[in-house]
């Protein structure tokens, strides 16, 4: 049996270097990723208390590309440029691929 299946799935961290294996940050639901789709709707997908955030495939299709912040109370932490893929974690590793500077972290 396979497991649930996401369009975006990622985990917010304490640090932009975090080992593998580790546990994101603990929200208590005032931690959210809120992504644009191309066609101008926002989803605000909430950080869980693991760091995990998804949207499950089951709830719908995202236009591409779309736009990802963090957002944290009023502060927020926008990535700067469109995304293609929902596999967050592929490319915020702990040493950053693809361009990206490391794991996704929480706004200053």
């Amino acid at each position: 049996m396979r497991g649930p299946s996401f369009r975006i799935a990622g985990s917010v961290y304490p640090t932009g270097h975090e080992p593998n294996d580790c546990l994101g940050v603990a929200s208590t639901g005032d931690v959210t990723v809120e992504i644009t789709d191309n066609a101008g709707k926002v989803f605000s997908l909430a950080v869980n208390t693991s760091g995990d955030f998804y949207y499950p495939a089951s709830m719908g299709t995202i236009a591409l590309p779309y736009h990802a912040k963090v957002k944290q109370g009023t502060r927020e932490r926008a990535m700067s440029s469109a995304q293609t893929s929902g596999d967050c974690n592929s490319c915020h590793t702990q040493t950053g691929t693809s361009g990206a500077p490391g794991r996704i972290t929480l706004p200053f």
